[in-house]
């Protein structure tokens, strides 16, 4: 039998009465969003003590290594949703690590305060040792399939 479009239409668009056993568990958007929750747990675990999660760790370095930039440039950097994006730089404002001016009434500039500066630093041990466990956790052969799936991506 010839594999068609039409073949694979009636195969994948029609309701089934049962679902395969293991669906769940074979699922590569459950595996990946696994992978992620875990990864993303002990980086947060870390950097805990600070009150700073891995995300806004990257926000910090993203703004300390290329100064002022847009909410959008950043979403963009570090392939984040504008909403979680959003709710982030309004806690890490209140907490002073970051300012946010408007610029020319257009577009909202986003800047590292000192005092934003002074806990990347301090978060900067902290996050090498989640590096570790996560490396430790993953592996060489679970980083270098990591190495591999990223650069599909990127492509």
């Amino acid at each position: 039998m010839v594999y068609t479009t039409s073949v694979k239409r009636q195969t994948h668009d029609r309701p089934v009465r049962h679902l395969p056993a293991g669906v769940v568990f074979s699922c590569v958007g459950y595996r990946v969003r696994r992978l992620s929750r875990v990864v993303s747990g002990i980086y947060d675990e870390a950097l805990g003590p600070l009150k700073l999660k891995i995300s806004q760790f990257s926000i910090l370095v993203a703004l300390d290594s290329r100064g002022r930039s847009t909410a959008v440039d950043l979403c963009r950097l570090l392939m984040m949703d504008k909403s979680t994006a959003s709710r982030n730089l309004q806690r890490m404002r209140r907490r002073g690590w970051i300012a946010i001016r408007a610029d020319n009434g257009r577009e909202q500039m986003l800047s590292l305060t000192s005092a934003g500066a002074r806990v990347l630093r301090t978060a900067y041990p902290l996050w090498r040792r989640a590096q570790g466990e996560a490396t430790r956790r993953l592996r060489a052969d679970g980083l270098k399939a990591l190495d591999t799936v990223m650069s599909r991506i990127d492509d």
